[in-house]
């Protein structure tokens, strides 16, 4: 499946409520912002929110559409604030879309995006311990598991331990 990703936009809100709405049993245990009921009007705030993140080059949240417009989910490109941290992409996909490889296609092009930035040479990707099918993602795209720590994340539960990968330029041989 092509998929092409790009910045929400008003007329998005009700499909993207739809999309969350639809997939609240995979998003609940990881995505804290989810919500039941989650309505359009909270998808227009979350996409205003994305537009203030991208102007200050803070972030650039984007949509996952397919050739036909569908909204698939969505995925984003946080940059580091400091020397001491690392960008890191972050994605979710709709409940009838998953195991189609759209994570895997967003994280490549996401990557591809940071890597236009000199400056940047490795991107992480945070999951849940728990979460097996993000995980799988991050290995999928290319990632190396880094390490295991407990805290980076905290959920609705609380703090759990997190997988740690990284993305890595890929640098080329001199000719």
């Amino acid at each position: 499946m092509n998929i092409h990703l790009r910045p929400f936009a008003l007329h998005d809100a009700a499909a993207f409520a739809q999309a969350v709405n639809e997939s609240l049993d995979s998003l609940l245990p990881w995505m804290v912002w989810a919500h039941a009921d989650y309505s359009e009007q909270d998808a227009r705030e979350w996409f205003a929110f994305t537009e203030i993140q991208r102007s200050k080059g803070e972030a650039d949240e984007r949509g996952i559409y397919d050739d036909r417009g569908q909204l698939l989910g969505g995925a984003g490109l946080r940059y580091a604030r400091d020397k001491a941290s690392l960008p890191a992409i972050g994605y979710w996909v709709r409940s009838s879309q998953q195991r189609k490889g759209i994570a895997r296609q967003a994280v490549g092009y996401l990557s591809e995006l940071a890597f236009r930035h000199a400056e940047i040479n490795t991107i992480e990707i945070l999951a849940a311990e728990a979460n097996l099918a993000s995980r799988a993602v991050a290995i999928a795209s290319g990632a190396e598991f880094i390490d295991m720590r407990y805290g980076l994340i905290i959920l609705d539960s609380g703090p759990v331990s997190t997988a740690i990968y990284h993305l890595r330029r890929r640098h080329q041989a001199s000719q």
